[in-house]
C-alpha cells in the first residue's frame, strides 16, 4: 500500500553530540551507556513535556517535530541548561549542538523531509558546543514569549540551501527580559547582592571554598532587618556570566554590589573584598585580609562587620559585632559540609551524606553540619517517601537548632518535616522562628507557602510565592513545583503545567501533579503518560498512598486529589 504524502509546517530540531566519534575511539561502552542515559533522563522527558515527537533517533543525534516554535525552543534551552548542570558533576562529558527551524515539511508515514527539515539540521551543524541556534523565521514566531535573548549573527550560505539564512544564536545564560524590566524602578532602600567570589588561585577544586565565603557574608547581612538582601539563587546566578558588577546591579535592582576573592597558597588565604555603588560603579569601600588558614572564619567576620557598617552606618557597632557571633567550626568540616550542600543541590543524596557525616565526625557540635543531614534526608525522602526518612529528617533538624537556637535554615527544615508529618501548628512556629531570624531566607519563606497549601489558603500561598520571585527572581527549580502546587489547587492548570514544567530533574510525584493537570483538561493521553512515568518511578503507588504521602488538611482538598487522580487512571 503507497504511503500518503502530506505537507504542514512545523517546528524542527535537531540535535546531534558533539565529539561522537573520538568518544567512542576513547571509551565505546562506556560513551554508549551514557548516552542513552542522557536520552531516557533528559533528553526524551524533555521533548515529551512540550508535545514534541521524536521523528528518529541516530545514535549520535535526533530529529523532533513541534507543533509551537515556542515549545521547541523552550525545549532545546531546557535541554542544553540540564546538561551544563549534569556536566558539572558527570564523568562523561556530553555536549549537544543543536538546530531549530520554522518551515513546510514533507510527511511520508512517521518520517519527515524536505527544506525546512534540511535548514534545521544546517543551522545545527554552525551552533556552538553546548548551544541552541535558530533560523530567522523561528525568531521572528518566538518574539518576547520566552524569556531568553537572541544574538543577530547575520546570514550564513548553508550547505545545499539556496538562499542565504539568518541566524540567531539563543543566549541561555542572558539576563532575562522580566529581570531587566524591573530595574526600571527605583532600587530599595539597602538593597545588596553579594556575587560569588572569584577563586583567583585558579584550582577549580577550590571554587566551593571561595563560593562558601560569599554565602556565609550574604547569610550574615541577611540577617538585618534595615538591609534588603538578594536571596542567593539570583545573586549566585551570574556566577561565570563574564558581566560587569553594573549590568548586575541593573538586573537584580540593588543600590550595591558585594563582590571579591579568595586566594589559597599553602596554609594562607588572602580575602579581598569591595563594596561598589551600583549605579555609579564607584568603589565605596574595599579591603584585603591575609592570614593563616586556620584563621579564615576569623577573617570572614571582619569582612561581614566591616560591609554591615559602610553599608547602614546607623547601625550600632554592637548589631555588627553580634553578627558575627557563632561557634566556628574546624576549616575541614567547612569544606565537607560546602560539598555536600553543592550535591544537595543537584538532589544527589548519595554523594552528599558521606560528606555530611565527615563534617561530623570532624566536628560533632556543628550545627550547620547537623542542618545539612536533614537537607540530605530531605532529598531522600522526596525520592522514596519513607515515614523513617521524614523521621530523621526531623531528628537532625532538632539537633541542629539545640545545638544553634539562631539556625534559621535548621527551624526551616524542621518546619517542613512537621507539615509532612501533618503537624501544622507545631510547623507554623518553626517557620516563623526561621523567619523572624533571617528574613531573607528564601528556603523558610517557600516552606511557609507550602504550609499555606496544605492549609488550604492556597491563594496566599501563590502570593507568597510571587513576592518571594521579586526578592529571588532566578530561583532554585522546586521553588516553581510549590508555585505549581498552588495553581494546580486553584484550577488553573495550563499554568500549572508550565510551573511544573520548569524542573530539570523531576521527582517521581511531579509525574502525578502533571498527569491531574492533563486530567482535568481532558488530555486523557497526556494524563496517562504521567501516570506511567509516576508507576514506573515508584511502583508501588496508589491514590490512597499517594494521599497519605501528600497531606492536606482539609477533606474537600484531598477529595480533589483522589478524584483527580482517578480521572488520570492511577489504581485505587
Amino acid at each position: 500500500m503507497e504511503q500518503q504524502t502530506t505537507r504542514r509546517l512545523s517546528a524542527i530540531l535537531a540535535a546531534d553530540v558533539v565529539g561522537y566519534s573520538s568518544m567512542m575511539g576513547i571509551d565505546e561502552a562506556g560513551t554508549v551507556a551514557a548516552l542513552r542515559d542522557v536520552w531516557q533522563e533528559t533528553f526524551n522527558p524533555a521533548v515529551a513535556a512540550r508535545h514534541g515527537r521524536i521523528v528518529k533517533m541516530m545514535g549520535d543525534g535526533a530529529l523532533v517535530e513541534f507543533p509551537s516554535v515556542v515549545g521547541a525552543v523552550e525545549c532545546a534551552a531546557a535541554i542544553q541548561r540540564a546538561m551544563g548542570q549534569r556536566n558539572l558533576v558527570a564523568g562523561a562529558l556530553i555536549q549537544f549542538r543543536m538546530g531549530i527551524n520554522l518551515g513546510d515539511i514533507i510527511v511520508e508515514g512517521d518520517d519527515i523531509f524536505g527544506e525546512g527539515v534540511n535548514i534545521a539540521a544546517r543551522i545545527e551543524a554552525i551552533a556552538k558546543p553546548g548551544g541552541v541556534s535558530v533560523s530567522a523565521s523561528v525568531r521572528e514566531n518566538v518574539g518576547n514569549k520566552l524569556e531568553l535573548a537572541f544574538d543577530d549573527t547575520g546570514e550564513h550560505n548553508l550547505k545545499n540551501i539556496e538562499q542565504p539564512i539568518r541566524v540567531y544564536n539563543v543566549l541561555l545564560d542572558a539576563i532575562p527580559k522580566t529581570a531587566m524590566a524591573r530595574a526600571s524602578g527605583t532600587p530599595t532602600k539597602g538593597s545588596v547582592a553579594v556575587l560569588p567570589f572569584a577563586n583567583m588561585g585558579g584550582d577549580p577544586e577550590q571554587d566551593y571554598f571561595a563560593e562558601g565565603i560569599a554565602e556565609d557574608i550574604l547569610t550574615e547581612l541577611s540577617r538585618f532587618r534595615s538591609l534588603f538582601v538578594i536571596a542567593r539563587n539570583s545573586s549566585f546566578s551570574f556566577k561565570g556570566k563574564g558581566l560587569g558588577t553594573q549590568e548586575i546591579a541593573k538586573a537584580l535592582n540593588v543600590e550595591y554590589i558585594v563582590a571579591g576573592g579568595v586566594r589559597r597558597i599553602g596554609k594562607r588565604v588572602r580575602v579581598a573584598a569591595q563594596l561598589i555603588h551600583s549605579s555609579t560603579g564607584q568603589e565605596l569601600w574595599a579591603e584585603r585580609y591575609d592570614r593563616e588558614l586556620e584563621d579564615i572564619f576569623v577573617v570572614q567576620d571582619e569582612v561581614v562587620r566591616t560591609i554591615v557598617v559602610t553599608l547602614e552606618s546607623r547601625l550600632q557597632l554592637a548589631i555588627a559585632n553580634d553578627a558575627s557571633k557563632r561557634n566556628l567550626p574546624s576549616l575541614a568540616a567547612y569544606e565537607c559540609v560546602q560539598l555536600a550542600k553543592k550535591y544537595v543541590a543537584l538532589h544527589d543524596a548519595a554523594r552528599a551524606m558521606p560528606f555530611v557525616e565527615r563534617a561530623l565526625q570532624l566536628d560533632a557540635e556543628y550545627a550547620v553540619a547537623y542542618a545539612m543531614r536533614a537537607a540530605t534526608y530531605y532529598v531522600q525522602y522526596l525520592e522514596n517517601a519513607q515515614a523513617n526518612t521524614l523521621d530523621e529528617m526531623a531528628a537532625a533538624s532538632r539537633t541542629a537548632i539545640a545545638l544553634d537556637e539562631g539556625d534559621s535554615i535548621g527551624h526551616a527544615l524542621l518546619g517542613m518535616a512537621l507539615i509532612l508529618k501533618g503537624q501544622y501548628e507545631l510547623a507554623a512556629s518553626h517557620l516563623e522562628r526561621a523567619i523572624s531570624l533571617n528574613p531573607a531566607n528564601s528556603v523558610a519563606v517557600a516552606y511557609q507557602a507550602e504550609l499555606l497549601l496544605r492549609n488550604g489558603d492556597f491563594a496566599i500561598a501563590l502570593k507568597t510565592m510571587d513576592e518571594l520571585l521579586q526578592r529571588d527572581p532566578i530561583p532554585a527549580t522546586w521553588h516553581w513545583e510549590i508555585r505549581g502546587m498552588a495553581l494546580l489547587m486553584l484550577r488553573r492548570y495550563q499554568e500549572a503545567i508550565l510551573a511544573f514544567s520548569r524542573q530539570i530533574h523531576p521527582f517521581w510525584y511531579i509525574h502525578g501533579d502533571l498527569a491531574m493537570c492533563h486530567a482535568r483538561l481532558g488530555h486523557l493521553g497526556e494524563a496517562k503518560a504521567e501516570i506511567e512515568k509516576l508507576i514506573s518511578a515508584m511502583p508501588d503507588i496508589t491514590i490512597s498512598r499517594y494521599v497519605e504521602i501528600d497531606p492536606y488538611r482539609n477533606q474537600q482538598d484531598r477529595d480533589f486529589i483522589v478524584e483527580s487522580l482517578r480521572l488520570a487512571g492511577l489504581p485505587e
